[in-house]
């Protein structure tokens, strides 16, 4: 898969679980960058699409559930394993919550 980001992917210390406008889970963060995230899924997500996720983590397995708001538009979807696919997503918008998730994810780093 040709790396397509224009800035450095930054990886999670903890688990962030992505869920769809109906609570659907959608997948997990495996990455992200200034302007985007890459989530892993076992479905293929359709490119070129405006999505509204929640995005949920439980840092440093302190038994706190953190919850924010993305709007994400989809860039690129391909095939990451034999099971699962990895969708880039530009990051649009992101509720104040889902910023201080970032930023925590930043001071981890």
């Amino acid at each position: 898969m040709k790396d397509q980001r224009q800035f450095l992917r930054k990886a999670l210390h903890c688990t962030v679980s992505i869920f769809d406008e109906n609570q659907k889970s959608v997948g997990v963060m495996a990455d992200y960058s200034d302007t985007g995230i890459m989530i892993a899924s076992y479905q293929a997500i359709a490119v070129n699409q405006t999505f509204h996720f929640s995005m949920i983590d439980l840092p440093g397995n302190s038994g706190t559930k953190r919850s924010g708001r993305i709007e994400v538009q989809s860039a690129w979807c391909d095939k990451i394993n034999t099971t699962q696919f990895g969708t880039g997503f530009r990051l649009l918008k992101a509720d104040d919550s889902a910023k201080q998730m970032f930023q925590s994810y930043d001071a981890a780093q």
